[in-house]
């Protein structure tokens, strides 16, 4: 009897041990999922916060340097060809938000300049 009540027991430390073990395992996974929510979102984010540089800063006739290289930067790579391209529906179905509503939002904001 007391051999088995040792079984037992080591196979329950085991157990707990696997468990302890799938639950860090998924604790990690959910830590990676959340980081690259956050850098999606912040991706947007940042051409949301690139199209308003452009509407603040393209009548200026003089920029600071670092504003100038932002333009440049801009200009070769206009958020509004990111919001409107495929890239785009992919990233918004994966933080799971509709992409055609966030996109309007964001063309709304454009347009506002014109």
């Amino acid at each position: 009897m007391k051999r088995m009540k040792i079984r037992n027991e080591v196979a329950k430390g085991q157990l707990d041990a696997l468990f302890e073990t799938e639950r860090r395992r998924m604790a990690t996974e959910q830590k990676d999922v959340h980081a690259c929510r956050n850098l999606w979102q912040t991706v947007i984010e940042r051409t949301v916060d690139d199209i308003r540089f452009l509407q603040r800063n393209q009548a200026r006739r003089r920029l600071k340097k670092h504003e100038e290289e932002r333009m440049r930067r801009i200009r070769e790579n206009p958020p509004i060809e990111f919001v409107r391209g495929a890239w785009f529906d992919q990233i918004c179905d994966y933080l799971q938000v509709n992409p055609d509503r966030i996109r309007n939002a964001i063309l709304d904001i454009e347009a506002s300049a014109a």
